[in-house]
């Protein structure tokens, strides 16, 4: 099963870190300057940004940035505890693979 390898949510940082069934490594990081965005990259022997995989970045002050980021992934009213990185990452825990990965967010983009 996909797992958590590492998770960091603090004023400074930002990210997690999954490794898949396949044994391929993401890093999911989540910005909120200059816009929030969002951006996944695929990790070359678990450590090394290799390519990125899928980004999305809301327009220049949008209002409500994670809020309108947590909808992105999870349909129902967003509770003030919840923050983007932790929707996404309970969002691709479910995939196997990079690929999968690639599909679930390319179809979340779409919807």
């Amino acid at each position: 099963m996909s797992k958590v390898i590492a998770y960091k949510n603090t004023d400074r940082h930002c990210f997690s870190q999954i490794r898949f069934d396949s044994r391929e490594r993401i890093l999911i990081s989540v910005a909120n300057t200059p816009v929030h965005s969002i951006k996944v990259i695929k990790l070359l022997a678990g450590i090394i940004p290799y390519k990125t995989i899928w980004e999305f970045s809301l327009p220049e002050g949008e209002t409500d940035g994670h809020g309108k980021l947590i909808s992105l992934f999870d349909h129902r009213s967003a509770k003030k505890t919840d923050h983007p990185l932790d929707v996404i990452t309970a969002k691709l825990l479910t995939c196997r693979s990079c690929n999968e990965a690639v599909s679930v967010l390319q179809q979340i983009e779409r919807s």
